[in-house]
């Protein structure tokens, strides 16, 4: 009897996986075809739930949220697009060897690029080495990648300004969507107002945290190229600050163009591993234990977990997935947990459960005295 019951279901077991595949693959396209109407929302909403505790906390001492949420609005504008200029103007002249804000350029892309080839030629390396070296930075497409990092004025402006206004609105109606989401859970009321609850806290934590290990990396990273004069020091750690939200990646990437640049200059060696040295010691000690000591297990995600989803997202979204894609990952597991059908899902994405250290030893003395002869 019992093995009829599992042949018959075993091909329901299939029926779910496949439906679970086709379901993802559609997803995953519509995310992609999508993107440029999805992202602004997200962005929005992300921004919204990172910036919430600050209208609670400021409507408590009576100030209006509505109030809170204009001043917001409009701090938020303006500092970004304030970022975005000085951002632009510099990778600008990164790119074209042009001058900024009247100075004169200390050598654009092509410079350090010709630098670095003339540099590589007299090491002593086999034919093969230098040529790939230099073949390899030939192919460099750094234009391409200025333009990824940045867009023209008007479309920032634009993407920016409906970024605000679905903010807005996500604030105006959150918590009619509160409301909503809780009645369509009917007798599992409690159980979505935990999910809502975690999903929210654990977003705002890590945002937060991020932020403020993101700007202290920037300006470390900062002061040092400044102090050894490396030139575009300001770009280098706005790219730090912002680069430093992508997880692994990021920090990577952000730590190459430094080091290059540092090459170029008179004594390249010592000061391009004194900037390797400084990028590896800030990233290490703010992003592999200050950060995780102070978020705990907010975002339980496996490491691998975040490194599959980065790629992933970026694809999906370019670098505004990579940037995104620890909270989406993070509030997707959040979901699947809450259902008995998908948590074995989330168990998996999840960095596994805690150790009971306690329940250990007293299992290794049990053993212990179970292999004792009796006397």
């Amino acid at each position: 009897m019992s093995r009829n019951l599992w042949d018959m279901a075993m091909p329901n077991r299939t029926q779910t996986l496949l439906l679970g595949l086709i379901a993802t693959i559609l997803v995953g396209w519509v995310l992609s075809t999508g993107a440029a109407i999805i992202q602004p929302i997200v962005i929005a909403l992300l921004l919204a739930i990172m910036l919430q505790p600050v209208v609670v906390t400021l409507a408590k001492i009576g100030i209006p949220p509505a109030a809170t949420v204009v001043v917001i609005t409009g701090a938020l504008f303006m500092g970004l697009v304030q970022l975005g200029l000085v951002l632009q103007s510099n990778v600008t002249s990164f790119i074209s060897s042009a001058s900024v804000a009247g100075q004169e350029n200390p050598g654009g892309w092509d410079k350090i690029k010709a630098k670095l080839v003339e540099i590589i030629s007299g090491w002593e390396l086999p034919e093969t080495v230098k040529h790939y070296l230099t073949t390899a930075l030939g192919e460099m497409d750094i234009a391409g990648l200025g333009e990824g990092l940045l867009v023209s004025s008007v479309g920032f402006l634009r993407g920016l300004v409906l970024v605000l206004i679905y903010m807005v609105f996500i604030f105006a109606e959150q918590a009619i969507f509160r409301r909503k989401i809780l009645s369509i859970a009917n007798e599992r009321r409690d159980e979505a107002a935990e999910m809502l609850s975690t999903m929210g806290r654990g977003i705002q934590r890590y945002l937060g945290v991020k932020t403020v290990v993101s700007f202290l990396t920037g300006s470390l990273c900062y002061a040092v190229l400044q102090s050894l004069e490396i030139p575009y020091a300001l770009l280098f750690g706005l790219l730090t600050f912002l680069l430093n939200y992508i997880p692994t990646f990021g920090s990577i990437i952000a730590g190459i163009f430094p080091m290059l640049t540092a090459l170029t200059m008179d004594g390249g060696v010592s000061k391009a591993i004194i900037v390797t040295i400084t990028y590896l010691a800030v990233n290490l000690t703010l992003g592999s234990f200050i950060e995780p000591k102070i978020l705990g297990r907010e975002l339980n995600l496996s490491p691998l977990v975040v490194v599959i989803s980065v790629v992933v997202w970026a694809g999906l979204w370019g670098i505004v997935g990579g940037f995104l894609a620890v909270p989406l990952t993070a509030a997707l597991q959040i979901t699947l947990a809450s259902s008995d059908a998908t948590r074995p899902i989330a168990v998996m994405l999840g960095s596994g459960p805690r150790r009971d250290r306690g329940k250990l030893q007293r299992l290794k003395k049990t053993l212990e005295q179970e292999e004792q002869p009796d006397s």
